[in-house]
């Protein structure tokens, strides 16, 4: 006897993405959470910080609830690289105002990537368990970190100024990602998911 899988390829997507983000909370939560265990190793002193975990789990809720702002953008007003950059621009801006608050410096260079890294996870779990976010795709920012700066290079990136963990000009860090917008005819999260994967972009 040799009994067939009832297992669908949903079903291993599904072993997968609960084996990297977990079941113990909301998948949304759960992406924010691994995004900032992408950058937390930046964040020089923050262990020790007294407020830490209280900063932490403020900064958790603020980020969800800005998402669930842009998620809400899609039944107001048309989706621009304008409309979600001034949402970019608001989010991050909380966020590190909330940090310095507490008398913790977050960086620019940090908030991007704990935002945009949300940003890819969302996409990379799916509509199907995530909706209401594949409107914003095709404007949404690259995490900028040291790999894809890396790869980016032998296209004509411009350099940045200093360390992106301690990028600190918002103008600096958005005309990156314009200019990530004009080099390429691509989405910018397509070209940051295609090199990570190895692949090359046609000129």
């Amino acid at each position: 006897m040799n009994p067939q899988s009832k297992l669908t390829r949903k079903d291993y997507e599904n072993y997968l993405v609960s084996l990297y983000f977990g079941t113990d909370q909301d998948l949304m939560t759960a992406c924010i959470k691994r995004a900032y265990r992408d950058f937390n190793r930046t964040m020089h002193g923050f262990g020790q910080f007294d407020k830490s975990v209280q900063l932490y789990n403020e900064a958790v809720i603020l980020l969800k609830e800005s998402l669930n702002r842009l998620k809400s953008l899609s039944s107001i007003t048309p989706m621009t690289a304008e409309v979600f950059d001034d949402w970019h621009k608001t989010t991050r801006e909380r966020l590190t105002s909330l940090f310095d608050e507490k008398g913790f410096h977050l960086y620019v260079g940090q908030a991007q990537k704990w935002v945009n890294m949300t940003l890819k996870y969302v996409f990379t779990v799916g509509e199907h368990r995530i909706e209401g976010y594949s409107f914003a795709y095709p404007h949404c920012h690259v995490p900028l970190d040291n790999i894809l700066l890396d790869k980016l290079e032998k296209y004509g990136f411009p350099a940045l100024k200093c360390a992106w963990s301690r990028l600190d000009d918002y103008d600096h860090y958005l005309q990156r990602q314009n200019w990530l917008r004009q080099r390429f005819s691509l989405a910018p999260m397509d070209v940051e998911f295609m090199l990570w994967l190895g692949q090359e972009i046609e000129e």
